[in-house]
């Protein structure tokens, strides 16, 4: 009998992570399944603390890319024994997606129960903060700021609507950036270290990422008038946008952002987490993740 836990986050999805639960799954034989609902990002973290200490065949996190990253926090070092999967039930999945765990419910629960555990990578700041998918400069903040103050739900389309609102009144901001081999200086629309080759939904900003190649990848914009990263939105929605002026994309083992002044550097969609002066490094085959068999 495989024991299996499961810590559902219920705000994912824009709230309605339990309902998509309940309509896709079916008992499974020779499983002895237990659900936990998380009531704060701070509990999600300790419910994975926990399980991690415990025999358990595999914990799965019902949500999306923000559901990971608050688990994360509940990783002591070297507390990785018991696989973590993903049911991506939440607004953004990019991570699960990225990680090749499949879109349906059912289908991610089947790689949970039956499928292999690997080890990917994830991005961890010197203050050992980590994230699943990236970490962002610019743009991205604003554009989260407005999500957070929607009365709408969260979903693909607010993120989409977001950034292009963000884009009307962003003002660009002036970093330095320096990553194995090269430095930038500069203002820039956005800059992204990324573990995933999209984020937010969606956004193919890092289309050469991998999530086991020990590297981050590095994408910066460059400041340009916002008529032309507006005609330009959909490449970077479909991953195209690397053949800009404007746009550079690198790979590296660690990259070290600052800004004239404190700036705010959300991870995976999470406000609020650290500032800059900030160094981000790949920790490599940090997570131990079931993915299909």
């Amino acid at each position: 009998m495989k024991r299996v836990r499961v810590i559902v986050n219920p705000g994912a999805g824009g709230g309605r992570a339990m309902q998509r639960l309940a309509r896709s799954l079916v008992p499974q034989a020779g499983v002895e399944l237990e659900w936990v609902q998380s009531r704060s990002a701070g509990h999600l973290a300790e419910l994975m603390n926990v399980a991690q200490r415990e025999a358990l065949h595999a914990v799965g996190l019902a949500g999306g890319d923000g559901t990971v990253q608050h688990a994360l926090a509940g990783l002591e070092p070297g507390l990785n024994r018991v696989p973590i999967g993903v049911l991506p039930v939440g607004s953004g999945n990019d991570f699960a997606l990225g990680c090749g765990v499949p879109r349906g419910v059912a289908q991610a629960m089947e790689v949970l129960v039956n499928g292999v555990a690997r080890r990917v990578d994830l991005g961890v700041s010197r203050e050992g903060r980590r994230f699943c998918c990236v970490a962002g400069v610019g743009l991205d903040e604003l554009a989260l700021r407005i999500i957070y103050a929607s009365w709408l739900p969260r979903s693909k389309v607010l993120n989409v609507l977001a950034a292009l609102r963000a884009l009307v009144v962003y003002r660009p901001r002036h970093v330095r950036i320096a990553w194995e081999g090269g430095t930038f200086e500069g203002e820039v629309m956005f800059a992204a270290v990324a573990n995933t080759r999209s984020y937010g939904g969606g956004f193919r900003v890092a289309p050469a990422a991998e999530v086991d190649d020990g590297a981050l990848d590095l994408c910066i914009v460059r400041r340009t008038s916002r008529l032309k990263l507006l005609v330009n939105f959909p490449r970077i929605m479909k991953g195209t946008h690397g053949e800009l002026d404007e746009v550079l994309l690198v790979k590296s083992p660690w990259v070290h952002i600052e800004g004239d002044d404190a700036l705010p550097v959300p991870l995976d969609g999470e406000l609020n987490l650290v500032q800059t002066p900030l160094e981000l490094r790949c920790g490599g085959a940090a997570l131990n993740l079931m993915v299909p068999a």
